[in-house]
């Protein structure tokens, strides 16, 4: 009597696990690249194609700097383009009085003027517009409660702005940090105290 050979009846088995393993690999390498930001992704496009995306957030950065400069916007505007998005951290202490959340009048063009560069990304991106301040408590003169209510409103004030240039509510959200998210060390050496706690009272619309 003949035995039956499985050999080939089994042979798909091997087939069947590659194409698993295959699927497998298919479906880590999305799971990876859905949890990359936009600015490493632009970054690595960059890298590999040797060309700079005409919207990406590297050139709106080279774009915002030269109006920067062009203007003598350094102590005012600050640029950084981190994990997390594009960043343009706004001088707390030069854009509001102490204690308020107004927009100083004569700065208020100025802020339009570097607003209305986002413009034209605005259908492509999102913007979150973060207050922080100091860790001084609020003064007895102050009509807001806590350093909480203080950073929200400031970032209220320039979400307002970023409406009036054109940016749809809809992609804007606003966030109030108070003294929550301290700069990085690296940021603050060599100045004194009064300019670390200078530095640290910011409103930042970060693009992402």
């Amino acid at each position: 009597m003949q035995r039956r050979s499985h050999s080939n009846d089994e042979g798909w088995l091997l087939s069947y696990a590659d194409l698993i393993t295959n699927l497998l690999i298919f479906f880590a390498m999305l799971l990876a690249a859905a949890e990359v930001n936009r600015t490493k992704m632009q970054q690595i496009t960059e890298g590999l194609t040797g060309v700079e995306q005409p919207a990406s957030l590297s050139s709106i950065q080279e774009e915002i700097e030269e109006k920067i400069v062009a203007e003598g916007l350094q102590e005012m505007i600050r640029t950084d383009l981190t994990d997390d998005g594009l960043k343009l951290s706004l001088n707390s202490g030069l854009m509001f009085d102490s204690g308020s959340a107004e927009i100083r009048s004569d700065n208020e063009q100025i802020l339009d003027h570097m607003l209305q560069t986002l413009v034209p990304y605005a259908d492509r991106y999102g913007f979150a517009v973060e207050g922080h301040t100091d860790a001084t408590p609020i003064g007895l003169g102050s009509s807001y409660p806590s350093n909480w209510e203080l950073s929200t409103g400031r970032a209220n004030a320039v979400r307002s702005r970023l409406e009036l240039v054109g940016v749809e509510r809809g992609r804007i959200r606003v966030e109030g940090y108070a003294d929550t998210i301290a700069l990085p060390e690296a940021e603050l050496e060599g100045l004194t105290e009064t300019e670390r706690l200078a530095r640290h009272r910011r409103v930042i619309v970060r693009i992402y």
